[in-house]
């Protein structure tokens, strides 16, 4: 009688086929749930990432060109004309809807205290998408950046000269500013007749005076969750030369 009874306590004791298979059912279930939520995790950590790093990017590129614009100086450069015996003056600047070059004070490498520097800002097309590059290299002089200048025309509208440059050539040295971009515009404010309203303009062509600002339109890629159009505008304290 001990015997059996015994026995018969090791059964109760015991787990069934069907309750093994309850049990690994339900494991499983739970390990699959546990993934999927480290999976949905991982995607929405990599996301944050990426933002975070355009993000990144975009402020970064909003204060270096903020310092190289605020940093602009007047400089006149010489050039000469086939028609002219002497030299020509001309205020050193060139502006574009997806090129820009000027003399500033600002310098990759040294900040303010770098000297003066010919900055080059220059659109280019990539593999994915708009990507802005600057170009930064010590200010040459008066004679030798007016090399740059490979044509003059006098222009009936303004009563200055329209300056021609040689192409902006991207370099191996060349500092990449913003990548990835959707777009990358130039544009340049106009006050010079004193009747008409101030406009944006995509090209500056006076040789005689500087922009009353400049605005420098950025458009990321990507989707609406990410960093929207980002728009530097910088005023040109001094406009006019001697």
């Amino acid at each position: 009688m001990r015997s059996i009874a015994r026995l018969a306590r090791r059964r109760r004791q015991g787990l069934t086929l069907m309750e093994v298979l309850v049990a690994i059912t339900l494991l499983s279930l739970l390990s699959a749930g546990m993934l999927m939520a480290l999976r949905v995790a991982a995607g929405a950590w990599e996301r944050t990432n990426t933002d975070l790093m355009l993000d990144r990017r975009i402020a970064a590129a909003n204060a270096i060109l903020h310092a190289a614009l605020e940093g602009v100086v007047p400089a006149w450069v010489e050039f000469r004309r086939p028609t002219m015996a002497s030299p020509t003056l001309a205020l050193f600047f060139q502006g574009q809807p997806e090129s820009m070059r000027f003399v500033s004070a600002y310098s990759l490498d040294s900040g303010p205290r770098g000297g003066l520097r010919l900055l080059e800002l220059q659109v280019v097309r990539a593999e994915q998408g708009l990507r802005l590059l600057l170009n930064d290299q010590p200010h040459p002089g008066p004679a030798e950046a007016g090399r740059l200048i490979v044509g003059a025309v006098d222009d009936p509208l303004t009563r200055s000269l329209r300056l021609f440059f040689a192409p902006i050539v991207a370099q191996p040295s060349s500092f990449i500013v913003a990548d990835e971009l959707a777009g990358c515009a130039f544009s340049y404010l106009s006050t010079a007749a004193p009747n008409e309203p101030a406009r944006w303009l995509p090209a500056w062509s006076r040789s005689d005076q500087w922009p009353a600002a400049i605005s420098i339109q950025l458009a990321p890629r990507g989707d609406s969750a990410r960093l929207r159009p980002v728009t530097v505008t910088v005023p040109f304290r001094s406009r006019e030369g001697p």
